[in-house]
């Protein structure tokens, strides 16, 4: 969610710089593995950025049956026939550019990748990154603020999300717990206590039910479900 907020905070600032906003797709001829393709791709930004100062935002899409998808976002126009004369040498085959018309619906179109399932071989991998010269918001810079984030930040031993913008840095008299997932777990049982103080009596009963063998997990269509045996 963090870096989604950052992605879209990035994109809103390139906005105000100007109104006009260019959607990108670089597609590669061949199928290659993330590092491969990652490097054929900065080494082709690079020259594009030191010969058109080049500047925008990029998602990577992994695509099925093509492999990486590069997409960028800029607010300003660059010379397609340019950038073509030298994409075949990085492994670039086809090359989409359209004018953005409606800025909302570009950026939830793009945000829909960076909220999906991340597949185990982008483990490691940058989904977006802003490059050339842009104002930027960083994911650390991105602040959430809710009921479970301030429980969760004040079992982690970290000072509140006022504090922080404040910039007040509160002396720490007790050790936080430094396992983020085990912080997060407190964190959702003391939120469901909060309103719900009969939460654990209740998951207590439940287990002791379930390792009893007084209910059956199965649904009743599935193979291990007596009522299917039954039936």
């Amino acid at each position: 969610m963090k870096s989604r907020s950052a992605f879209e905070f990035t994109v809103r600032k390139m906005l105000r710089q100007n109104a006009k906003l260019y959607f990108w797709t670089f597609t590669l001829r061949e199928v290659h593995s993330l590092k491969a393709a990652m490097q054929l791709w900065n080494q082709f930004l690079t020259l594009l950025k030191r010969n058109l100062g080049f500047r925008g935002v990029r998602v990577l899409e992994l695509h099925e049956e093509h492999g990486c998808h590069f997409h960028v976002i800029t607010n300003r126009r660059f010379p397609i026939r340019k950038i073509l004369s030298t994409c075949e040498r990085y492994g670039f085959g086809r090359i989409d550019v359209r004018r953005i018309t409606d800025a909302a619906q570009a950026i939830s179109y793009v945000c829909k990748y960076l909220s999906k399932r991340r597949e185990r071989c982008l483990k490691g991998a940058r989904l977006w990154s802003a490059f050339g010269k842009i104002e930027r918001t960083r994911v650390r810079d991105v602040l959430v603020d809710t009921p479970k984030v301030r429980l969760l930040r004040r079992i982690m031993g970290k000072p509140s999300v006022q504090d922080e913008l404040n910039g007040i840095r509160l002396a720490k008299t007790w050790r936080g717990e430094l396992n983020f997932h085990r912080a997060l777990q407190k964190a959702e049982i003391a939120y469901l206590l909060s309103f719900d103080p009969e939460y654990l009596e209740r998951q207590q009963i439940w287990q002791k039910v379930r390792f009893a063998g007084l209910v059956h997990l199965s649904h009743p269509w599935s193979s291990g479900s007596p009522l299917a045996e039954e039936s």
